[in-house]
């Protein structure tokens, strides 16, 4: 049988003596939110699923609930868009969206289970600043 710890291999410390000798313990990352609503990347153009539209005048609350609701029946990368922000939508608006897609086979690839999961009227659509 070999013994695993040969002078020629450095001994592990533990997070309590790698404190002790001034690295800190390890810190690991939070969990990811699982309630927290997608951001679209600054910058970034591309392509996504328009599950709904709301008039801003309405305010950013109701988009964010009908989000919220939409995340819990399921759709990934739900997220609320100020429509007014990006050139290639029609401003006034808060467009609830899901998918952040490269290309618009992409998003037109996935409008059939957003519509399946009760969204009928999602479309796809073209995002640019």
């Amino acid at each position: 049988m070999r013994n695993l710890r040969s002078s020629t291999t450095p001994s592990r410390t533990s997070s309590t003596e790698a404190a002790s000798a001034g690295t800190g313990p390890t810190k690991v990352p939070p969990a990811p939110n699982p309630n927290a609503l997608a951001v679209w990347p600054a910058g970034q153009t591309g392509y996504t699923d328009v599950l709904l539209s709301l008039p801003a005048a309405g305010g950013r609350s109701a988009a964010l609930a009908r989000a919220r609701q939409a995340k819990r029946n399921g759709l990934k990368a739900v997220g609320v868009l100020a429509s007014s922000d990006y050139s290639s939508l029609h401003p006034g608006y808060f467009v609830v969206f899901s998918g952040i897609f490269d290309t618009q086979a992409e998003a037109t690839a996935a409008l059939a289970g957003i519509h399946a999961k009760g969204f009928s009227g999602a479309y796809q659509a073209r995002v640019t600043r």
